[in-house]
């Protein structure tokens, strides 16, 4: 059970740490051989962009994952305590719902024959790895949003336990 505990609160950032350094020592790497050596690394520019989306949609789901992402609460902050937690629901349930629907488009994209016969010009990956970090990182994100949504549900209760 630690190692579940430990993945659930470390492992979008472990992962994003991980991506960020790799993208980091790339274009490191390739000053270095253009300005000092005279040689660019041909790869190096594609990998960073491969690294860099896979470090974005990770990103997304330690942000869901946080709390972090951008709100306006202009209106929420009218409402008690009780309609702040109905919105925050109705607002999670919508954006589950958006990231679900963008996780089963993301597939169906990746299944069709054009994208999944195309292989990237430098590295000659598969470039459904590229386009598979979209339907990940949503995943990963409503897995977040789920937890938030159980939270959130749990502290409506507790108010109303404390109201009878």
């Amino acid at each position: 059970m630690p190692v579940l505990k430990w993945l659930n609160q470390n492992a979008e950032k472990a992962l994003a740490s991980l991506l960020l350094a790799a993208i980091v020592l790339l274009i490191f790497g390739n000053v270095f051989m253009r300005y000092i050596m005279n040689a660019s690394l041909s790869w190096g520019e594609e990998l960073t962009l491969w690294l860099f989306v896979w470090f974005v949609w990770l990103g997304v789901s330690y942000a869901f994952h946080t709390g972090d992402h951008v709100r306006i609460t202009v209106l929420r902050d009218l409402l008690g305590k009780r309609g702040q937690l109905y919105v925050d629901v109705a607002v999670g349930l919508l954006v589950l719902g958006f990231l679900a629907i963008l996780t089963w488009e993301c597939l169906k994209l990746i299944q069709m024959p054009f994208v999944a016969s195309q292989k990237s010009v430098v590295l000659g990956l598969p470039i459904p790895i590229l386009y598979a970090s979209a339907p990940v990182g949503a995943t990963l994100s409503a897995f977040r949003v789920i937890q938030y949504l159980k939270r959130t549900l749990h502290e409506i209760a507790a108010l109303d336990n404390a109201k009878a």
